[in-house]
């Protein structure tokens, strides 16, 4: 009797004697996070008040940066170009990607289903290539722009601030659809079919009821688009800045590429400035999403989702109107971007079969074509993994310890993404130049990409790790450490083995987006180390297209060769636990 009353109480303080030896590493832990989140912030902020660029000796502490900045009107225009830009393209994306989530989930519209898939496929194309895709189809002599503004007599200009915010919104649409679906799958049809008892017409059930009750959501869609817009680097580079249309963004870039020396006295002063403007949101967000209860729909019983029959022509007619959007917006400048890296010249004018041509597949078989894809490759393969791997740790640090800090990791996992990717970029320039060593051998190699390029985008991992986590009881946890199991085996042995499928998933969305990426290591790359995204930019600066179109479609044909093969191994996976 004796014995079996003492074992529990020994496995009690053998548990605490492990958890209190493995705080170590959950310090270790969020030390890293810490560490990885600070390290482009912190010395861009004492870079902005010093007198010289940091590495000059005699600097002194100095506000000059601040009023050389807003002393200079191209930075005033800049501001302007973004404001504008990004208004449009909030409002637009808003408007569209709000009505077509609704229509997909609570309508019969025709083709509602497929729509509901095809709508999360511009969130995993590469932004550069669909940007270039639509400058070959509705940029100046593109086959979309001599219709529009020479048969239907439209005035449309790509080049405009408002011809770059209909881009915006195109890329944006798919953010906020996704946004508002996971939302209104979160919420019963009551309401709805309250209103439709009583006699209200379809479209006023989903224009009265549903999309007030979307305020939530469409906040955070708000908020989070005009936050992308107005950190937009790639539009304004390719778009804007050859016809004197600058945003902050690319400005600061032409002042730090174009300047004798790497730091301009006023470009970390305004990197900062635009920092401040993406926290200010961030706070904003938190703040008009601070009592999300008044909106809440599910109650303790619940209730079924249903849809609004819309009567055969509307559902027809709203179809059809989604399968051209996509068409305009997606499909069509893949295809011209396609069209492009086959064509010694893309125009109206002459027929493409009589332009066809292989040199520009051969051009990006070598030199710093060739050089630059191996790069992206490696560097998305090893910052997925270690990503993965950190983000893990730290999720399971988070949610599943009782780390004194643990309650601080969600914020700053959640940071990088509020970030510009251009302040990440100057941020770890002068972090390399500050840590010394080994900041030089990160500077002039691919791992100083690899660190920006992955801490740009470790808050995906997390947002699908948070889920898993949330998704897993903690009783097999409790078992485990009632039988002695320190933190450390019952995350590793127990945990982590069943969020395999969704370290997996993190794996592959870390993949794709460090990919993509490339406007951080557009202050890190160095001649002989690149990355496609910064190829591509500076080839179509200078006026090479054909070559820049084949790149791109190797980057969207790598994207896609991930999504398929990572889909078909998440399901086989699934399959097999199902089956064990």
């Amino acid at each position: 009797m004796i014995s079996t009353t003492r074992t529990p109480l020994r496995r009690t303080a053998m548990a605490r004697r492990s958890g209190a030896a493995e705080t170590p590493v959950q310090a270790l832990v969020w030390v890293l996070v810490l560490a990885c989140v600070l390290a482009p912030v912190l010395p861009l902020l004492y870079a902005s008040v010093q007198s010289k660029p940091i590495y000059d000796a005699g600097r002194s502490f100095t506000l000059s940066a601040y009023q050389q900045l807003f002393s200079d009107p191209a930075f005033w225009a800049a501001a302007r170009n973004t404001l504008e830009f990004a208004a449009i393209t909030t409002a637009c994306s808003v408007a569209l990607g709000s009505v077509f989530a609704v229509l997909c989930a609570r309508s019969d519209v025709l083709g509602g289903r497929a729509y509901a898939r095809l709508f999360a496929i511009p969130v995993l194309l590469p932004p550069l290539g669909v940007i270039l895709g639509w400058n070959a189809l509705y940029g100046p002599g593109g086959y979309a722009r001599t219709f529009v503004t020479g048969t239907l007599r439209i005035p449309f200009n790509l080049n405009s601030v408002p011809g770059m915010a209909m881009l915006g919104a195109a890329t944006a649409v798919p953010v906020v659809f996704l946004v508002c679906q996971a939302a209104l799958g979160g919420m019963d049809a009551s309401l709805e079919n309250a209103g439709r008892s009583v006699g209200a017409p379809p479209l006023r059930v989903l224009s009265r009821i549903t999309l007030p009750m979307l305020r939530p959501a469409l906040i955070n869609a708000v908020l989070l688009v005009f936050t992308l817009s107005i950190e937009s680097l790639g539009i304004p580079l390719v778009l804007g800045s050859p016809q004197g249309h600058d945003f902050i963004a690319s400005y600061l870039y032409t002042a730090w590429s174009s300047a004798l020396t790497p730091d301009p006295p006023a470009v970390s002063a305004g990197a900062t400035v635009l920092l401040a403007a993406a926290c200010a949101l961030l706070f904003l967000r938190s703040r008009l999403l601070g009592d999300e209860a008044r909106f809440v729909s599910i109650g303790g019983r619940g209730g079924a989702s249903g849809t609004v029959a819309l009567g055969w022509p509307t559902r027809v007619v709203l179809g059809c109107v989604m399968a051209l959007y996509l068409v305009a917006t997606t499909f069509a400048p893949l295809l011209a971007l396609a069209l492009n890296s086959v064509v010694s010249q893309l125009t109206p004018l002459i027929a493409p079969w009589h332009l066809l041509t292989s040199a520009n597949w051969t051009a990006i078989t070598h030199g710093e074509y060739i050089q630059s894809i191996r790069n992206s490759a490696e560097i998305a393969l090893a910052g997925a993994v270690a990503t993965t791997v950190l983000v893990a740790l730290a999720t399971a640090v988070a949610h599943r310890s009782r780390f004194a800090l643990r309650r601080s990791l969600p914020f700053l996992l959640l940071f990088p993404r509020a970030i510009p990717g251009l302040i990440i970029g100057i941020g770890f320039f002068w972090s390399f130049l500050l840590v010394n060593p080994p900041g030089h051998a990160l500077l002039n190699s691919a791992w100083g990409m690899t660190l920006a390029l992955s801490i740009r985008s470790l808050t995906l991992a997390y947002f699908v790790l948070a889920a898993a986590f949330a998704a897993v009881s903690a009783s097999l946890e409790d078992a485990a450490r009632s039988a002695g199991a320190g933190w450390w085996t019952t995350i590793t042995r127990i945990t982590l083995p069943i969020l395999r499928p969704a370290l997996f998933v993190a794996f592959i969305l870390m993949f794709i987006s460090i990919l993509n990426d490339y406007d951080p290591a557009l202050f890190l790359a160095t001649p002989g180390n690149t990355i496609m995204g910064v190829t591509m930019l500076n080839a179509e600066a200078q006026g090479v297209n054909g070559p820049v179109a084949a790149m791109a479609m190797i980057q969207v044909a790598i994207t896609i060769a991930a999504i398929v093969i990572g889909g078909r191994l998440f399901a086989a996976r699934v399959a097999r636990r199902a089956n064990a």
